[in-house]
Parts: structure tokens; sequence; C-alpha cells
């Protein structure tokens, strides 16, 4: 008799020990997130509707949940019934690995209930933060007021077309053609913006047969000027929509009060591997407060 109670009281401590190390998984609630749906009440000053919008951040209240493309079904542990806070994100200069908050967009959110197993579906909305005014655009260039860019290397510049195979929005597009005969095209924008005193972005649409580059030119008052390449791009048949993150570069060259836009083409460049081709650009918005 003693034996058996010392081997149901050996027994129960062992099963306790283990719920200790393997406790019990709590059931999340499920919510299905689809593509944001995106509205441009205030086109008037923001120009093009364009957007891309391939991931989410996903908070409840303060606590990150993660990173997801779009569309998701994310895992939620739940005490209660909570608000879920869903953040536009966007790829930093085009790079898939590059996911980021975009600070311009404004985020949804929903209440999901706490119900372990149940899966909640939502499509969230966006648009351009209700913050930004007219004066928050600070540099546009769409080309429909004309070619805003003048060449300033190389033997071929920014040309105008109305081509609807080429072009990418309303009546023109940018458009850069090298050969053998133009082998290199450098321009730099006409008009530009002032020294950013917040987060500053670039957006642009592109589609391209060549590599290019996208830089910039500092200026000052006394015409005193330094100018980088800070990104580029590979060829992509379909028109694509990028993000750039200004601030690296304005923040690096704060003696200067003038920033513009450069663009670069050369055959020269990937080791001949290119004799021929186009970029199309359109859409390009500086944006900060």
């Amino acid at each position: 008799m003693k034996k058996n109670v010392y081997l149901l009281f050996f027994i129960a401590v062992f099963c306790w020990g283990c719920n200790i190390i393997n406790p019990k998984e709590p059931v999340p609630t499920f919510l299905h997130i689809e593509p944001f749906q995106y509205s441009n009440p205030d086109s008037s000053f923001t120009g093009s509707s364009s957007h891309s919008i391939p991931a989410a951040k996903v908070f409840i209240n303060n606590s990150a949940v993660g990173v997801f493309d779009l569309p998701c079904t994310v895992p939620l542990i739940l005490s209660k019934d909570e608000e879920i806070f869903i953040i536009p994100a966007v790829t930093n200069q085009g790079l898939k690995s590059y996911v980021i908050a975009y600070p311009f967009y404004e985020l949804d959110s929903v209440a999901v209930k706490h119900a372990p197993g149940q899966t909640f579906s939502f499509t969230p909305k966006t648009r351009y933060l209700h913050s930004l005014t007219r004066s928050s655009f600070r540099q546009m260039i769409n080309f429909e007021e004309g070619n805003l860019f003048r060449t300033t290397g190389g033997d071929t510049g920014v040309q105008l077309i109305t081509n609807p195979e080429l072009k990418i929005e309303g009546k023109y597009s940018g458009y850069i053609y090298v050969d053998q005969n133009h082998r290199n095209s450098e321009s730099v924008s006409t008009n530009y913006f002032e020294l950013p005193t917040s987060d500053c972005w670039l957006e642009l649409e592109y589609k391209c047969s060549v590599p290019f580059q996208i830089g910039f030119r500092a200026e000052d008052a006394n015409n005193n000027s330094y100018e980088a390449y800070s990104v580029g791009f590979y060829p992509k048949s379909e028109t694509n929509k990028v993000y750039v993150n200004v601030s690296n570069f304005t923040n690096a060259n704060t003696q200067y009060s003038r920033f513009y836009l450069k663009i670069r083409v050369s055959l020269d460049d990937d080791d001949g591997k290119y004799t021929e081709g186009y970029v199309v650009l359109d859409n390009f918005k500086v944006i900060y407060k």
C-alpha cells in the first residue's frame, strides 16, 4: 500500500513537471488582411494616385506582431478583445529585403474579438496623411508641364514621349534612349527642393530595358555643389513604383540649401552587357513636412 502511494506521488510530480517544461500553448485568433485599398482625394496637389504597398506592419496596441506580405493571415495571441493597427509598408529603393513603414501613408485599425481558433477578415484603407498639405510636396515632375530636365553630360538626354505603348501615365512621360552612337546620358532637374527639416522621401515610377541611376545635386547660395548617385535600378518591362529615402543624402549635406534630381544611364557600365535600350520615367515626388 505504501509503495502504491509513493508511486502515485511520483507520477503526479512527474506530470506536473512536464506541464512546467511544456506548458499548454495558447490558441491564436487569426486575422486575414487583404491588400490596402488606396484613395487619393487630394490629387489636385498630391498628384498621381500610383502606389505600391506590398506589405504591412501589424501591431497590437504598442506591441509589434511582425511584418507581413499582403495578403496574409496573421496569428494573434489575445487575452481579450483588442484593436489591431495595420501600417502600410513599402520597399525602400525597390529592395524586397528592405521593407519599411511609409511615414506618409495613413495607418488603419480594426477591433478583433478574442476568439481562439477563429479567423476574421479585414481590408485596410490608406491615403496620404491628412496632415500633408500642398507645401509638403516639395518637388514634383510628371512631364505634363514640360520637360524639367536638362542634359549635363553624355550625348543624349531626357525627351518627352506620347507613345501609348511606352508612356506611363497622363499625356507625357520622360524617355531616355541609348545606343552605340549615344552611349551615355546624364541629366539634372531644372526645379529643386530645399534642405529638408524632417524625414524626406522620393517617389517615382519607371520601366526600362537598361539599368539607370537616380541621384542628387546639392548647391549652396554661392553655387558650390556636390553630387552623388544614391540608387540604381535594373531592367523591368512593367511599370514599377519605388520609394527612396532621401534623408541620408540631405542629412550628410546640410551646408547646401538646394537639391536637384539627377538621372544617369550608361552603356559603359555592366561590362558591355547592354548595347542599346531605354528608360521611361514619370511621377517624381519629393515629400517632407
